[in-house]
């Protein structure tokens, strides 16, 4: 008769230091998968960030050319009007060339359009936080609060322009101002060509619309240079910070 043997279902116990080293090894794993993890999320907020910062100096830079067009623009403006009030204040001689100007006045506007979208997308989806340094959040936000204001002074500076297209037709003949628009050319301006009334209440009611036109085009542009002023400030401190010198 066979005789079947148990085997034996007692385990040595464990010494302590074998505990130790499992307990240290699982540790050790979990601590390492969790720097790793950490690590990855940080490489990948950097790049993130790193698009951004290069999205916003794009969109900074495209703010500076703009700024600098609607200076020009205005300033090209303020010459048309120091032309027509001059003009007609002395209204004797080449007011044809007066019409051509208080026409083309009126005929598009500088009105500006500063570039938030990148801004706005980090603010949005919560990446504002990947700015750790306060003083820079700081900056971008203080420049994109300032850039929210030419939408009121945009909104008063086409209340100004259509100002001087109401009063316009006291003193300006409607034909002539017709063939501008046509024609586009000062050379069939009738050297002779004279305004409808030399009315000094109504020349200087013309007057006073073109003079408040002309007042906010210089608002306009010390605005623009105060907001070029913290742009090419926030480009230098993006650059430095985040892009370096080459970018």
């Amino acid at each position: 008769m066979e005789v079947h043997h148990h085997p034996d279902l007692h385990h040595r116990p464990k010494k302590w230091r074998e505990y130790f080293l499992e307990f240290l090894m699982i540790f050790l794993a979990v601590t390492m998968g969790f720097f790793a993890e950490s690590l990855r999320e940080n490489i990948k907020n950097n790049e993130r960030l790193h698009n951004y910062v290069q999205s916003l100096v794009s969109d900074l830079k495209s703010d500076l050319l703009m700024y600098d067009s609607s200076i020009s623009f205005n300033n090209s403006h303020r010459q048309m009007i120091d032309s027509i009030i001059g003009g007609l204040t002395e209204p004797k001689r080449g007011l044809g060339k007066v019409y051509v100007m208080a026409r083309q006045l009126t005929m598009g506007s500088s009105v500006l359009t500063p570039n938030s979208k990148t801004f706005e997308q980090m603010k949005s989806s919560g990446d504002m936080r990947l700015i750790r340094k306060q003083f820079i959040a700081d900056s971008i936000g203080m420049y994109y609060q300032w850039t929210k204001k030419f939408d009121y002074w945009s909104d008063l500076q086409r209340q100004r322009i259509n100002d001087v297209i109401e009063v316009n037709d006291r003193v300006f003949n409607a034909s002539i101002f017709f063939q501008i628009v046509k024609n586009q050319n000062l050379a069939f301006i009738p050297e002779d060509a004279d305004i409808i009334t030399h009315d000094r209440q109504l020349l200087n009611s013309v007057i006073m619309k073109d003079q408040y036109y002309y007042g906010m085009l210089m608002l306009m542009n010390q605005r623009c240079e105060a907001a070029k002023l913290q742009d090419k400030q926030l480009i230098e401190i993006l650059q430095k910070e985040y892009l370096g010198k080459d970018e």
